[in-house]
């Protein structure tokens, strides 16, 4: 199996476990009077949000090893996406850090959920469309 496709399927379930994280926490909060045990749904957020930082560890280290081989040609595209995911880690440990020890700014979690998701999901289509794409047109 290739460094690319081991790269796919843990990135595929890295975005699966944020938005399974993302939406049992907006079930839990956005919908309220809905059927479901809150507490039941924040379990199981925390659950794929642990698994979600887990899998961050291996395509961080992948993106490393990629932007080392690369050095100062890699592509713009390969630049965004090494930028993006900065500030995925960022964001990251920042609603870790909310989340566990700062429990004062709790009532900004949700929007930093919010962000963890959207920015998971365009890191993921900048490279999973561009291929795709890429594939479908060439």
């Amino acid at each position: 199996m290739t460094d690319a496709t081991v790269k796919t399927i843990i990135a595929a379930v890295f975005l699966a476990a944020g938005t399974a994280a993302f939406l049992t926490m907006m079930g839990a909060l956005g919908r309220p009077g809905a059927a479901g045990d809150p507490g039941k749904l924040r379990k199981i957020h925390r659950a794929f949000g642990w698994l979600y930082a887990a899998l961050f560890v291996p395509l961080a280290y992948f993106g490393a090893d990629f932007v080392g081989e690369m050095g100062d040609g890699m592509s713009t595209r390969g630049v965004i996406h090494v930028v993006l995911a900065e500030a995925l880690f960022a964001l990251l440990l920042l609603k870790v850090l909310v989340a566990r020890f700062f429990k004062g700014f709790l009532k900004s979690a949700p929007a930093l959920g919010m962000a963890l998701f959207a920015l998971t999901l365009v890191i993921f289509l900048i490279t999973a469309g561009f291929v795709f794409l890429q594939k479908v047109l060439g």
